[in-house]
């Protein structure tokens, strides 16, 4: 019963920008098999769109500190950059389960993108990754 808590947090950490982290519970519980994985799938894909979330949280974060001046970031590019993404970068969101694009999130965060348009992106990538795992 533990490696259930151990799949959630380890999906909210290795969602996280922070780096570093694997989800080696997870992978370890279906390659040994034994267990049910539709607890530790659910669980994972849980713990995983918490940890997007963060992400987007930081993003807001630096777009705060940016609008009360303590991040310059220049009108011009930061206009281009939230337009751009927005209609177009929006939609890697659906890969925010590789390593490097978790970046990507904390963009979306600081472009201002609603949580409720990038949210569902996020849980369809979480769901696909975690996902083929059980193939």
């Amino acid at each position: 019963m533990d490696h259930y808590f151990d799949v959630f947090f380890e999906a909210l950490w290795t969602a996280s920008v922070v780096p570093f982290s694997t989800d080696a519970t997870y992978a370890a519980m279906n390659a040994f098999g034994g267990f049910d994985m539709r607890v530790p799938f659910a669980l994972a894909v849980t713990g995983a769109s918490i940890g997007q979330v963060f992400n987007i949280v930081v993003g807001k974060f630096l777009l705060t500190l940016h609008q009360k001046g303590q991040l310059h970031v220049s009108e011009k590019w930061y206009g281009r950059i939230s337009q751009n993404f927005n209609k177009y970068g929006i939609f890697l969101l659906l890969f925010s389960w590789v390593s490097f694009l978790k970046v990507l999130v904390v963009v979306a965060g600081f472009v201002g993108t609603r949580i409720r348009f990038a949210l569902p992106l996020i849980i369809i990538g979480q769901i696909y990754h975690y996902g083929s795992y059980l193939m």
